[in-house]
């Protein structure tokens, strides 16, 4: 499944949860002549966000940019009072305040250059919280949520409806971040003593000066915390914004910040050995 068929409830999935076309630009993808409206109208989305996160990098507005990344969905929807085209960013509730009128702002200027510039048809651009998917049964879902019985690891928007990854009582974004916790759980439980093993702590959401934090996997070894963030398969692009990421972590004392790139995750022998040596440098950081 590739990131212009993964359409889920009208929508195209996270695309963390796509494979495929992992090196194609939004230009190329565009250009395809089998996308249907709501694909090509995604895409444009993403590359209205994409482009505008990316300008602010080289524009010094870091700041800014990194709360882009805090966006989980981009949606272009007709208006009808302006008749023009609105780009709505979808944040989780915890997320929202921080996108203040003057950021926003920021935010909306550089997307509406963007597209006007690469013709996407965006003329304003807003910020709102995730609306949660709820079925039939969202009473049950709410009271279990209530009670403690769902999966609650993460600080981050009230899930109602049923994680699609979930292991120990843990919820998991995607099956890339399921598959680096199963890898850790096995070294814990079987090539470290009980005396001096690991915690493993996925998606902890905290906080850090100026901002909530959602790293991918927390791991704390011999009294010290180390974070290990994730690739989905459309991280290509983004390393300036993680470099920043990675410095505001080890300002709040995080000891050891490593990644794990996409093609280590599928494969079992370079994901064993990576997490091995991410473990024993957490274990010698002063």
């Amino acid at each position: 499944m590739d990131q212009v068929t993964a359409l889920k409830g009208g929508h195209m999935r996270d695309a963390s949860d796509s494979v495929g076309q992992t090196n194609k630009s939004f230009d190329e993808l565009l250009s395809r002549n089998d996308l249907t409206d709501d694909q090509r109208k995604h895409l444009r989305a993403e590359a209205a966000l994409g482009h505008a996160a990316a300008l602010l990098v080289l524009r010094g507005q870091t700041a800014v940019a990194e709360l882009l990344l805090e966006v989980k969905g981009a949606y272009i929807e007709w208006d009808p009072e302006s008749q023009e085209e609105d780009l709505w960013l979808e944040v989780r509730p915890e997320h929202q305040s921080l996108f203040t009128e003057e950021i926003t702002k920021q935010v909306r200027d550089t997307c509406v250059e963007v597209s006007n510039r690469r013709d996407y048809g965006v003329g304003w651009v807003g910020v709102r919280e995730i609306l949660p998917s709820v079925g039939p049964q969202w009473r049950e879902q709410v009271r279990e949520r209530i009670s403690g019985k769902q999966q609650s690891n993460q600080a981050r928007l009230v899930r109602v409806e049923t994680p699609r990854y979930t292991e120990d009582s843990l919820a998991f974004t995607n099956s890339g971040e399921l598959t680096v916790y199963r890898a850790l759980k096995k070294i814990q439980e079987t090539e470290l003593p009980s005396d001096d093993t690991i915690g493993i702590l996925p998606l902890p959401g905290g906080r850090v000066l100026g901002r909530t934090w959602e790293p991918d996997v927390v791991v704390t070894y011999r009294g010290r915390a180390g974070v290990l963030e994730i690739d989905g398969p459309h991280h290509n692009g983004r390393r300036a914004l993680d470099t920043t990421r990675e410095h505001l972590l080890r300002d709040v004392g995080v000891a050891f910040v490593d990644r794990i790139p996409v093609e280590v995750v599928s494969n079992p022998t370079e994901l064993w050995a990576s997490l091995l040596r991410f473990i024993k440098r957490l274990g010698e950081t002063k």
